[in-house]
């Protein structure tokens, strides 16, 4: 099973954007933010989680 990490990054390639587009899109001001939940080191909350769904139209279904 991929981690949060993983998937957000493959998430963010397969709709080829950058992770400023990303950022933009969903209002994260924080770069450095950002950058942990992409490396592993962070986790957004689930909130964050949530809109990370509705963003990219994907389930948070782990089934």
């Amino acid at each position: 099973m991929e981690s949060f990490s993983e998937r957000l990054i493959h998430l963010r390639h397969s709709n080829n954007l950058t992770r400023q587009q990303v950022r933009d899109s969903l209002n994260i001001n924080n770069v450095s933010t950002y950058n942990r939940w992409e490396n592993g080191s962070r986790t957004p909350d689930n909130e964050t989680i949530f809109r990370f769904a509705n963003f990219f139209k994907v389930s948070l279904c782990i089934c």
